[in-house]
């Protein structure tokens, strides 16, 4: 089972490099773009992007040597899409870090670690599927390919996630 650890690992690099080119798209709307409601899922942008953060730090606690039972705070409008940007880091950085950690523990296949890993994953796919949807209906061309781990695993914007994660700059 160690030969599918480097994919995985690879696939939580995308899950947040998804989720920081969904936020820097959000950013450059305006407030009342990122506050519509659309009447599906979450209803607006900006809270979907928040809970997809909060949804994100809540569980990564969970694939560590140590499970962190997760928190829950509740939703605030006022928070700026850059401290959700600067959450999606941050947790990004733990959370891959502490997967690695129980990886090489021997930690990552017990207690449902794995399985946190993916249901963020999966998670964060279905709720920006949904943003997508919104960013559609509002005119908008779409950032990226929304599902396309086979293409960003081939190309440069793997390599950059890469250059960035080294240089922890994961500025917009």
């Amino acid at each position: 089972m160690k030969a599918y650890f480097a994919t995985i690992f690879n696939l939580m690099e995308y899950e947040v490099w998804c989720n920081l080119k969904m936020v820097d798209f959000l950013s450059r709307l305006s407030n009342e773009e990122c506050r519509r409601d659309f009447g599906f899922g979450l209803r607006t942008p900006h809270r979907t992007m928040s809970h997809i953060a909060d949804v994100m730090r809540g569980w990564s606690g969970c694939v560590g040597p140590t499970i962190e039972m997760p928190s829950w705070p509740g939703y605030d409008e006022r928070e700026t899409l850059g401290a959700i940007r600067k959450k999606i880091v941050y947790t990004g950085e733990s959370w891959l870090a502490a997967a690695k950690l129980s990886h090489e523990q021997g930690l990552l296949v017990s207690e449902r670690r794995l399985n946190q890993v993916f249901h963020l994953v999966t998670h964060g796919t279905h709720h920006r599927g949904q943003l997508l949807s919104m960013i559609t209906l509002m005119g908008h061309r779409q950032p990226f390919e929304g599902g396309d781990y086979g293409g960003w695993s081939n190309s440069s914007a793997r390599q950059i996630v890469g250059r960035e994660r080294r240089g922890m700059n994961y500025e917009g």
